[in-house]
């Protein structure tokens, strides 16, 4: 397993490297999804800058960032969830602070298939299963029907973790109403 950083703030030439890391990650999103699952540039700087979201880094051999990712147990940072939603549904864990956000999760498309996936994924599910605590990830249907991430997710938190149950806990649809005339 390769080493995974843990920090409460990046700012400076690795907020810069980040950012054209979270790019190269999410950018074709902005055409896959109806929702929009892609950060503008000054939302990423907020949550880089946000010292409440840990943000977990995986550098390759040569230096280089190839993984990066975000987690919180503080609901309240996250903009479009609805903290009262775990606070109701999870009392006792959301007050003890055991339910954790994943913001997002990226790789650089050099390291897919390289395991940097996999090691930023234990970084964040395992201290969150040494607690028993409930990790949330905000899903797009094609990152679930066609990568299959959170199968993936579950599998790989299965191989360290002594139980793992994932569960859909919400699912929002898009429907279209098209009325343009067909000749």
């Amino acid at each position: 397993m390769t080493v995974v950083e843990t920090r409460s703030v990046v700012a400076g030439d690795m907020l810069e490297e980040a950012w054209k890391l979270y790019m190269l990650s999410f950018d074709e999103l902005r055409y896959l999804a109806v929702q929009r699952h892609v950060m503008y540039g000054d939302e990423f700087d907020a949550v880089m800058a946000d010292p409440r979201i840990d943000k977990f880094l995986l550098r390759g051999e040569d230096g280089s960032l190839q993984g990066l990712s975000t987690m919180t147990a503080q609901l309240s940072s996250m903009p479009l969830i609805s903290p009262e939603y775990f606070a109701r549904r999870w009392p006792e864990r959301y007050e003890a602070g055991l339910v954790f956000y994943i913001g997002f999760l990226g790789v650089h498309p050099d390291s897919h298939g390289t395991g940097v996936f996999g090691d930023l994924v234990r970084a964040m599910t395992e201290p969150v299963a040494r607690r028993e605590g409930l990790a949330v990830i905000d899903v797009c249907s094609y990152n679930k029907d066609r990568l299959h991430l959170p199968r993936a997710i579950r599998w790989l938190a299965s191989t360290w973790a002594s139980s793992v149950e994932m569960t859909v806990l919400d699912a929002q649809s898009y429907v279209g109403y098209d009325f343009a005339r067909t000749a």
